[in-house]
């Protein structure tokens, strides 16, 4: 039951049965570390995410990257690997995680509590590719509702995964998932002001600081899909 406990606050979401795969803590993954220099260890969310901030000599692959191409994980099916997310409650390692697993590795590990569990550990991190932090302004679901009918130059970029998207999208919105943003971004037109949609109004700050530092004018959604989905004028 307590390792239960550990995976489920691991990845942030219920769960009926242990997973397959087992929950470290930051010790013991910087212990790893320690002795295989060579340990496998990913971070889960975007590139640009990961580049900005990440573990010392950890890799960057998406979740989605793993779900949609599990080869790109080590070819020795055997060798631990070692997958973390940027917060406590993000489930993005353990999807990672389940897809390994089902790929056929053997040696799967999530760590418990993401970066923040390494940073109280009083780990560092590093930065390859800081993103200069902008000024981007929120907007909440019922003004955003009132400027689509009256702003034309208005254009909505849904960064969620092409699976959510495809689940519900607010209509006219067009879809750049995150864990391909910096390849895509471009094909975004400069003319037009962004009003950049996540899931819950967490991520889209650091794509609007990325978007604002490549010349874009940009906006985001206040809550997200979610708040979206909660306007009352909405159900």
């Amino acid at each position: 039951m307590l390792v239960l406990l550990v995976a489920l606050a691991a990845c942030g979401k219920p769960a009926e049965a242990p997973p397959p795969w087992k929950v470290i803590d930051a010790s013991t993954l910087r212990a790893m570390m320690a002795s295989d220099r060579d340990l496998p260890v990913f971070n889960t969310m975007s590139e640009i995410e990961c580049l900005d901030h990440r573990i010392p000599g950890t890799r960057c692959l998406a979740c989605e990257d793993v779900e949609n191409n599990p080869a790109a994980l080590p070819p020795d099916k055997s060798r631990d690997v070692v997958f973390y997310c940027e917060s406590a409650q993000c489930y993005r390692s353990c999807r990672a995680a389940e897809a390994a697993v089902k790929a056929g590795h053997q040696q799967v590990y999530v760590l418990d509590g993401g970066m923040p569990a390494w940073k109280q550990a009083g780990y560092a991190m590093e930065t390859i590719e800081r993103i200069p932090r902008g000024s981007i302004q929120s907007v909440r679901a019922e003004a955003l509702k009132q400027m689509l009918a009256e702003r034309k130059d208005l254009l909505l970029v849904d960064v969620r995964s092409e699976k959510f998207f495809k689940e519900g999208h607010i209509e006219g919105a067009v879809n750049i998932p995150l864990y391909r943003f910096s390849a895509n971004y471009a094909q975004i037109p400069l003319d037009r002001t962004v009003m950049l949609v996540d899931d819950r109004g967490f991520r889209s700050f650091l794509a609007g600081s990325y978007l604002e530092m490549k010349g874009y004018r940009v906006m985001r959604l206040f809550g997200g899909m979610q708040a979206w989905k909660e306007m009352p004028a909405a159900k």
